[in-house]
C-alpha cells in the first residue's frame, strides 16, 4: 500500500512540474507583431467621455521611413518625431533624430484598428486607426 501511495505521489508531482513548466514557457514566448500595421494615421483614444467638444485630439501619422507627423485637431501646424523598432518588438519613440535614447514602449497590441503601448512606468497609451 505504501509503495502504491508513493508511486501516485511521484506521478502527481511530475504532472504538476510539467504543467507549471509548460505554462511558464507559453507566457514568456514573444508574440509576433506585424510591424507594417503601424503605418498610417492614428488618433489617441480617450477612456473618459469628452467633456468638451474643444477637447484636443492628437493625430499621429506613422510613416514607413520612421517619421511620426503629429498634429492637433486637424490643424496645419505639425511636429515631427521619430520611431524605430527594437529587436524585442518594442517601439523606441524619439523627439529628435539625433537622440541616442528615446522613450521605449512595449507594444501590447497592434491590430488593423488599434494600438496599445505600455511605457516602462506601466502607463498605457491607446491609439485607434483613423479611417
Amino acid at each position: 500500500m505504501n509503495k502504491l501511495f508513493i508511486g501516485l505521489l511521484i506521478i502527481a508531482a511530475g504532472a504538476g512540474v510539467f504543467f507549471l513548466l509548460s505554462k511558464k514557457k507559453n507566457e514568456t514566448a514573444v508574440a509576433a507583431i506585424n510591424k507594417e500595421l503601424l503605418i498610417g494615421k492614428w488618433k489617441t483614444a480617450s477612456s473618459l467621455p469628452a467633456k468638451d467638444s474643444a477637447q484636443p485630439i492628437y493625430q499621429y501619422n506613422f510613416l514607413k521611413d520612421g517619421n511620426i507627423i503629429k498634429s492637433l485637431n486637424d490643424s496645419a501646424k505639425t511636429d515631427t518625431s521619430y520611431y524605430k523598432w527594437s529587436k524585442t518588438n518594442e517601439l523606441v519613440w524619439k523627439e529628435n533624430a539625433s537622440d541616442s535614447i528615446g522613450n521605449i514602449y512595449a507594444v501590447v497590441k497592434l491590430t488593423t484598428d488599434s494600438l496599445q503601448m505600455q511605457a516602462k512606468d506601466s502607463s498605457t497609451i491607446l491609439f485607434t486607426k483613423m479611417k
